[in-house]
């Protein structure tokens, strides 16, 4: 019989083993939802070696020959809102079927799909929905039943209605991407020198902000009718060009600040103190989006039009 084995690309850079067409391999496998697969395709696992599966889902090892390798990369997409989660998208992008791999190699391809080989009577793990994995679908449905109660209320319409104004006063002079719900907005000026906003609605229990992040700077407001007004000034004042990087550097730290300026001259302030990592002998560790906020210095963004 066969089976199909997928072995996630991050699993098989860290120290995956080499996979060769005809040869004999061993892996530790996990079942896969059999509800996902088509019924005349092999069953489907996952090949798993760094201690991930939860202690009430079934796991062990088989050996088998390798029918065939197949590396597959899918459509990679982001979601709205300012906390960047980059997320694999259902279509494929780029598929082939390879003589094999190396140790810790994937061909260049997101992840490996084994067509094995094995005996006919070997045992195979059942596929068993963990108690972890039932909880985190519960949370996820609590949070979309909490996102559609938002959506209703008069603050989730404020923010549908300051998102479609967005999208028909910008849409010729930035991509603007929504959430489903439409309560998480990107806005990225077509122009380099613009400064980008973005916003989305918690739906957590017990807290109820607007996270808003403008060129460099992370605010949070309180979700409500007359906060959610302010998000629209921040909104205008960043296609505007009313948005400043400030770079404050000190002896032991350096402070960012982004300032935020609405028509009349309010103004929204964030800031950031950063102490870098020293190691000794003259060598400073700091994570590269520092160094290019203090490369950039002191600076404002241009109007998107």
């Amino acid at each position: 019989m066969h089976i199909e084995v997928v072995v996630s690309g991050w699993e098989q850079h860290c120290c995956g083993k080499a996979f060769r067409r005809g040869e004999t391999t061993t892996v530790s496998i996990v079942a896969l939802d059999p509800g996902q697969t088509a019924p005349d395709a092999p069953a489907r696992f996952l090949e798993e070696h760094h201690g991930q599966t939860p202690a009430d889902v079934p796991q062990w090892d088989v050996t088998g020959t390798v029918a065939r390798v197949t590396g597959v990369s899918y459509e990679q997409r982001s979601r709205p809102g300012p906390h960047p989660v980059f997320e694999r998208g259902d279509a494929i992008a780029s598929s082939a079927e390879l003589d094999g791999v190396d140790a810790r190699g994937t061909g260049g391809f997101g992840e490996l799909l084994l067509l094995i080989d094995l005996d006919d009577d070997t045992a195979l793990p059942a596929y068993v929905v963990s108690d972890e994995s039932r909880a985190a679908a519960e949370r996820a449905a609590r949070e979309q039943e909490r996102a559609a109660q938002q959506g209703a209320d008069s603050l989730g319409r404020l923010l549908d209605t300051i998102a479609d104004d967005a999208l028909a006063a910008y849409s010729t002079v930035a991509t603007i991407e929504q959430s489903e719900e439409g309560a998480a907005v990107t806005i990225e000026p077509l122009t380099a020198e613009g400064a980008s906003i973005s916003w989305a609605r918690s739906t957590y229990a017990g807290s109820d902000l607007i996270s808003v992040k403008v060129g460099e700077g992370r605010f949070s407001l309180d979700a409500d009718v007359e906060h959610a007004f302010e998000l629209r000034e921040m909104l205008t004042a960043a296609a505007a060009g009313r948005v400043h990087e400030k770079v404050l550097r000190g002896e032991e730290s350096t402070e960012f600040e982004t300032v935020v300026e609405s028509a009349d001259g309010r103004t929204w302030t964030a800031s950031m103190t950063y102490a870098p990592l020293r190691m000794g002998n003259g060598v400073v560790m700091m994570p590269g989006v520092i160094g290019s906020r203090i490369r950039a210095g002191d600076h404002g963004y241009d109007a998107w039009a």
